[in-house]
C-alpha cells in the first residue's frame, strides 16, 4: 500500500495542479456538450440508439488525443488530419447515413475546439460560446421543417416505348401514369437495353 502511494506521489509530483484542473474542466465541458448534442438533440429526432456509443466514445478519444498536443502547428495539422481521415471511413454494418456522419463530425469538431483552445478568460468564454452556438444550431436545424419540400427518388421501370426518352414531357407522363405520382422533374440515370429498363431520378412534392 505504501509502495502504491509513493508511486502515485512520484507520478504526480511534476504535474502542475492548475493544468490538471484545467484539463478536467475541459473534459467536463466537452462531455457535457457532446452529451447534450447526442442525447437531447440527435436521439429524440432520429432514434438511432446504436450510434450513441459511437459518438460519445469517438468524441472522448479525439479530445484526449488532441489534449496531448502542445504545439500550434501540430495542433492545426492534427485538426485538419482528423477530418481527412474520417472522411474516408466507411461504416459497413449498418451503413452510416449522411446525417449520422454530420453528427460525428460535429462531435469531433466540438472535441477539437475544447481540447485546443488556449485556456485564458477571453478564449475560455469563446470556447463556451462556440459550444453553445453549435448546440443551438444543431437544435434549430433539427426542428426546422420547410413549408415546401421536394423528394428525390430513384426509379427503375420498363417504358412502353424507348422513343419517349427523347422527350422529358412524354417521359414524365409515362411515369405519372405508372406510379400515380405527380412528378415535376425527371432525369435519366442509365438505360439497360438488354432488359429494356430505364433508371431515372424523379422529383416530386410529398403529400401532407
Amino acid at each position: 500500500m505504501t509502495f502504491a502511494i509513493n508511486m502515485l506521489n512520484d507520478l504526480f509530483v511534476h504535474i502542475d495542479s492548475n493544468e490538471l484542473i484545467e484539463f478536467f474542466i475541459r473534459l467536463f465541458i466537452n462531455f457535457f456538450s457532446v452529451f447534450v448534442l447526442i442525447r437531447f438533440i440527435y436521439y429524440p429526432n432520429n432514434g438511432q440508439q446504436e450510434y450513441f456509443f459511437t459518438f460519445i466514445l469517438m468524441s472522448l478519444i479525439v479530445f484526449l488525443v488532441a489534449s496531448s498536443l502542445d504545439r500550434v502547428r501540430v495542433e492545426l495539422g492534427f485538426a485538419l488530419g482528423l477530418f481527412a481521415v474520417f472522411s474516408i471511413i466507411r461504416f459497413r454494418t449498418p451503413p452510416f447515413e449522411l446525417k449520422e456522419m454530420t453528427y460525428l463530425f460535429t462531435s469531433i469538431g466540438i472535441s477539437v475546439i475544447n481540447a485546443l483552445v488556449h485556456f485564458n478568460m477571453p478564449n475560455w468564454l469563446g470556447m463556451l460560446i462556440s459550444n453553445v452556438i453549435i448546440l443551438i444550431s444543431a437544435f434549430a436545424v433539427e426542428k426546422y421543417r420547410p413549408s415546401k419540400s421536394v423528394l428525390k427518388k430513384m426509379l427503375t421501370f420498363i417504358p412502353s416505348d424507348l422513343q419517349i426518352l427523347n422527350s422529358d414531357n412524354l417521359l414524365m407522363e409515362e411515369i405519372k401514369r405508372k406510379t400515380k405520382i405527380d412528378i415535376f422533374r425527371v432525369e435519366i440515370l442509365r438505360i439497360n437495353a438488354a432488359k429494356n429498363e430505364v433508371t431515372v431520378w424523379i422529383y416530386f412534392n410529398p403529400k401532407k
